[in-house]
């Protein structure tokens, strides 16, 4: 027989889990919908995002820092170069390198979206102080630096 009674979690670091990947699935729905705005998902944002900043990039180094394979990235850059916002060209150096740069209208659209972006993001933030966001940022950072830490192991 089923019990009626919800499952309880022995640990606090569950329960936090929990709340942190919820709060994940809501900020990403919302910034999901936002940039559906601008015929762009959430990846493809990313993507732009990261050789906006960097000024292109090798195929490796995009999902490096995206912390996504290839083969995932691919299908994403496809889209993007449909779109006429990348175009991909090999390294005069070593032809096995592929590097994707934004065009001149991904530029564009990188340049408009970043505000539109930042925008987004901190209204998910607005409930906590300066001084909370930032409490929480050092937090992340240092779950972040263990878990690559122990990854490295």
């Amino acid at each position: 027989m089923l019990s009626d009674k919800r499952p309880f979690f022995t640990r606090y670091t569950t329960s936090l889990w929990i709340r942190f990947l919820r709060f994940n699935l809501l900020s990403h729905k919302r910034l999901e919908d936002n940039l559906e705005k601008l015929d762009l998902t959430p990846p493809q944002f990313y993507v732009l995002a990261t050789i906006g900043y960097a000024g292109g990039l090798p195929f490796g180094e995009i999902g490096e820092k995206m912390m996504v394979t290839v083969s995932n990235l691919t299908g994403i850059v496809d889209r993007l170069e449909e779109k006429g916002l990348v175009v991909r060209d090999r390294d005069v150096r070593d032809r096995r390198v592929v590097r994707v740069r934004l065009t001149e209208k991904g530029a564009k659209l990188y340049k408009s979206t970043i505000p539109f972006f930042e925008k987004s993001i901190a209204e998910f933030f607005s409930p906590l102080s300066k001084a909370q966001q930032k409490e929480l940022a050092a937090l992340l950072r240092k779950l972040i630096r263990v878990s690559w830490a122990e990854k490295a192991a």
